[in-house]
């Protein structure tokens, strides 16, 4: 039986496509084995967002082309896609093969290895997949590409225009994942508040259209920009009630609106904290997090001052901090005024502290409250299970508890300030 292993490297959407990869070659007859484990034939699946994602998947690029036997590696993804001819110059890869061609990645790999492959055997591209290895949540993907062209994005070169999945297959395959014993689905994309389809005509309806069609436990949103985030969205949210995840990921990228213009967002930072404050008006024990990027080209203290501001609003609940990198091809790389990396860097720390003591505020809120948590993963040290809660916030499950994909009813008892502490429910 020959082996492969996978190896994803970004954001969620890329982790759903290498799924539906890993489910075309178990077809295929191939036993799926951990990357660090010897194998007949790697794939990893590349990233390029930001310069340390592309470092990051040439260090697993190297890995992968040193082990022993000869393996056949192949990579896929955005980072061919930005710079494929770098990625053939890499020591040890076999084949690449761009975004484009991702969906036929397997008639490739037949014709680049036949030995890996029987002979005559027709596998098809998947309608659906029922397995995501080694995670106990399920991400769907319900759209790809982006048209908001934003003035630092390598997205939209990568990955194309704006295409949209019929709203059916969505629901086939939650039907599915729920069946192989899935009890959260995450609805992902790279712009998914643009979603419509069909008679599908926006997010809101995409979600009670999920909430109608499937009785999957609980849906999860991914990030959605701010100007989606209308009350449309949220009464369906409510509407939903312990199914709909009371979570957000609302990326605001800059406080300033001076850079926001420059970064060609189509909001500005008062507008920006008026769609939060009306999300955490209207949904109980909601948590908000925001992407922020510091260091874009021009980026005053000024401007920097404004991001503190708005991140330390109260209104938001966490944050993930980027440091801006030029991206080939983006307008962004041919500003002028380019930030001194060591100033980056300082506010990178500035901003990562203000995150951390809103994360622990957040903890301490929910003390007292009901948790239905889903496990995630052991701990490195001690036998529990960390888990994650419907609204985003790290558990330690007592003794005993987690491990598979069901929900658990936890009762909160306590908070670090980092993750909470609970009890099994009465």
């Amino acid at each position: 039986m020959k082996k492969v292993a996978l190896e994803t490297i970004g954001c969620r959407l890329n982790q759903y496509e290498t799924e539906r990869i890993a489910a075309q070659l178990i077809e295929c007859g191939f036993e799926r084995v951990e990357f660090n484990d010897s194998a007949d034939l790697y794939i990893i699946n590349t990233c390029t967002v930001t310069g340390r994602a592309d470092a990051s998947c040439r260090n697993i690029i190297s890995r992968a082309a040193r082990r022993e036997g000869d393996p056949k590696v192949v990579v896929v993804g955005c980072y061919v896609q930005s710079d494929p001819e770098k990625i053939r110059r890499l020591n040890g890869v076999d084949l690449v093969v761009d975004n484009e061609d991702k969906e036929n990645i397997l008639d490739i790999m037949k014709d680049s290895f036949p030995d890996l492959f029987e002979a005559g055997l027709d596998v098809k591209q998947p309608r659906a997949i029922a397995e995501f290895h080694q995670h106990n949540r399920a991400w769907i993907k319900i759209g790809d590409g982006c048209n908001q062209r934003c003035a630092y994005c390598i997205i939209p070169l990568v990955r194309g225009e704006l295409t949209n999945r019929p709203p059916d297959e969505i629901v086939d395959e939650i039907n599915l994942l729920h069946e192989h014993g899935y009890h959260e689905a995450v609805l992902t994309g790279i712009h998914i508040g643009k979603y419509k389809y069909g008679e599908v005509k926006s997010p809101a309806e995409l979600v009670r259209y999920i909430l109608k069609e499937t009785s999957i436990p609980r849906i999860r949103l991914s990030s959605i920009e701010p100007q989606e985030v209308d009350e449309l969205l949220v009464e369906a949210m409510n509407e939903g009630g312990r199914r709909v995840c009371r979570h957000l990921h609302i990326p605001l990228q800059s406080g300033s609106d001076g850079i926001l213009k420059l970064m060609r967002r189509p909001y500005d930072s008062d507008r920006y904290l008026e769609i939060v404050r009306n999300v955490k008006d209207n949904i109980d024990h909601v948590i908000v997090g925001a992407d922020i990027i510091v260091g874009f080209p021009g980026e005053t203290d000024d401007d920097f001052g404004g991001s503190i501001n708005v991140a330390d609003s109260g209104l938001l609940d966490y944050l993930h901090v980027f440091s801006y990198s030029d991206r080939r091809g983006t307008v962004a790389t041919e500003m002028p005024d380019k930030i001194n990396p060591e100033v980056i860097k300082e506010r990178n720390a500035v901003l990562r502290a203000i995150s951390k003591k809103h994360y622990a505020s957040a903890l301490k809120r929910e003390i007292g409250q009901t948790a239905y948590v889903i496990s995630e993963h052991r701990a490195r040290s001690g036998g529990h299970f960390w888990g994650i809660t419907d609204n985003y916030l790290k558990v330690a499950l007592p003794e005993g508890c987690g491990g598979g994909k069901e929900i658990l009813e936890m009762r909160i008892i306590g908070a670090t300030e980092s993750y909470l502490t609970v009890r099994i429910a009465d």
